[in-house]
């Protein structure tokens, strides 16, 4: 019966361990535009991850930019916000 339990437990770890790093797999390094959103991998479609389109997946930006002025959204022009920059620690 402790066997089983050793296994359970080391079973549970891995698994939890897997999960966790499982994330990492589906994160992109796209910076954002004043929308919050942008192109995909593909370069054609155009997604985002901040504002009212959340979630959403746009054909190109010219979609995402008729979308917007169709709902008559209070955004219609980008926010400015500079990209970020990362700064490389060479240490």
């Amino acid at each position: 019966m402790l066997k089983f339990y050793g296994r359970l437990r080391y079973f549970m770890f891995a698994l939890g361990i897997s999960l966790g790093l499982s994330g990492l797999s589906h994160a992109h390094s796209g910076i954002v535009d004043g929308y919050g959103c942008h192109r995909g991998p593909d370069k054609e479609t155009y997604h985002c991850h901040q504002g009212q389109f959340v979630g959403r997946t746009f054909k190109s930006k010219d979609e995402f930019l008729r979308e917007l002025r169709r709902g008559k959204s209070e955004q219609l022009s980008p926010k400015s916000n500079q990209p970020r920059v990362e700064k490389k620690n060479y240490d």
